[in-house]
């Protein structure tokens, strides 16, 4: 196996036993952190492996982003011929419609999109949730191939609904069973992909595909993945359909738990986020795209001081997750009119934590510390501090100067991106082909 020595880089490995090298080094045997440590301890000789001088870059994990889509990409500066006012139009006006305009090629051009963004953004791995429903049969393996052809993790899931029919939604049901058998078994030899069950949201599901779709998750013993009370219509709905709210709804027919993420709850209070961190349900808090689309914003802090696990998504608005920290730190602090919340603590539990126990889940706890024995995700970024720089204000530094700063990233062993120039595919011929691909959906929508 191949050995990489990364030098001279001022390391935040996240591991409570050593969470700041200064000068450090870390050195990367197959696919695995195999050393980590002071610069002046470094004993191994460099010439018996390959060496990259980070020159003082501050290395950190890679970056997850715990729900998004990368099938929605190619609405960035699409022409609307609607004006949605709420979020039913949305959904009804927008997404339904391009979600079932989408053909092969534009599912795959799609991904390497939204994974080249985010591997310059410094984003390793992506919980994606995707539909595609005219196209519903082997269009996780279209997503497949795209983490290949760049080499970043992902977990892929397809969003049953009952919203486009009878014959949709046990498409949409096979395709999660074939693709979670396909690519969880211990001897597949893709490790970077993994596979949930995906599910749209209550407000597309009716009691019977829920009770069904609950008893083949249980089979499979697999992750579960779907939005929940994104918007105030989402919570109406569930009363019309049981007289309770969506978690508890979700909770009854035994869909919440602790390999559950939830993405969004923006509409919960209290009663709801207890049922939540009992059932140990992971959510995932989407801000910016909560905030395009106006339906609130999620009682973040309530839920992290109450015990609930919440981790960062973006649902494909973007893969930049330093701004969509930034934005959820600066929105937390709005929506609470108190501009002392989101500690350090709160914050490296909101960040890494939770987002790496999420990862964990697919990835056999070897995330989110960089520490020997672990698996090699991680990225340097080229930032000057203006300022000094240290453990108690890392997150001040993280979350205004680290966004479109990131120099190098390595996923699973493998230098993906260095010197901000991503390495063995070529960005400007798969940009072409999206903008090519982009007016064909647009046309058709």
């Amino acid at each position: 196996m191949k050995r990489i020595i990364y030098t001279n880089a001022r390391i935040f490995t996240l591991n409570l036993e050593d969470p700041y090298i200064k000068n450090g080094y870390l050195m990367v045997l197959g696919n695995k952190i195999d050393g980590i440590g002071n610069m002046k301890d470094l004993d191994f000789n460099l010439d018996e492996g390959d060496k990259v001088d980070l020159k003082g870059k501050i290395v950190i994990p890679g970056m997850i982003c715990s729900h998004g889509h990368f099938y929605g990409q190619f609405v960035r500066g699409m022409p609307l011929k609607s004006s949605p006012r709420n979020w039913q139009q949305i959904l009804s006006e927008l997404w339904w419609r391009l979600d079932k305009s989408l053909n092969e090629k534009q599912i795959y051009y799609s991904a390497l999109m939204g994974i080249i963004e985010g591997i310059k953004s410094g984003t390793t791995t992506y919980i994606d949730h995707h539909a595609s429903p005219s196209i519903c049969n082997g269009s996780l393996d279209i997503l497949e191939e795209a983490t290949l052809k760049i080499g970043v993790r992902t977990c892929l899931a397809y969003e049953v609904s009952d919203r486009d029919g009878e014959i949709a939604c046990k498409e949409g049901i096979e395709e999660n069973i074939r693709f979670i058998k396909k690519v969880n078994r211990e001897n597949y030899p893709n490790t970077n992909v993994r596979g949930a069950f995906g599910l749209h949201a209550s407000y597309t599901l009716s009691n019977s595909t829920l009770e069904k779709c609950s008893g083949i998750i249980k089979e499979l013993n697999a992750a579960t993945h779907l939005h929940v009370a994104e918007d105030i219509a989402d919570v109406i709905d569930s009363y019309k359909k049981s007289t309770i709210h969506v978690v508890e709804r979700l909770e009854k027919y035994g869909i919440l738990g602790p390999r559950t993420i939830a993405a969004h709850c923006v509409k919960v209070s209290k009663e709801e986020w207890e049922i939540l961190r009992k059932t140990d349900t992971k959510v995932v808090h989407n801000c910016q795209s909560n905030t395009n689309n106006a339906v609130g914003i999620s009682p973040v802090y309530q839920m992290i001081k109450d015990g609930v696990k919440v981790a960062l998504g973006s649902d494909g608005y973007t893969y930049d997750m330093f701004k969509e920290l930034s934005f959820a730190l600066i929105l937390q602090k709005l929506a609470n009119r108190d501009p002392r919340i989101m500690n350090n603590t709160e914050m490296t539990n909101f960040t890494f934590i939770n987002n790496f126990e999420i990862a964990d889940m697919f990835f056999n706890n070897k995330l989110g510390k960089l520490k020997a024995g672990n698996l090699a995700d991680f990225i340097a970024v080229d930032y000057n501090p203006p300022t000094p720089l240290n453990l108690n204000n890392f997150f001040a530094h993280l979350t205004s100067g680290f966004s479109g700063n990131v120099d190098t990233v390595v996923v699973n062993g493998k230098l993906l991106m260095k010197d901000k120039v991503l390495l063995n595919i070529d960005e400007e011929k798969i940009m072409a082909e999206c903008r090519k691909e982009a007016i064909k959906l647009w046309n058709k929508i």
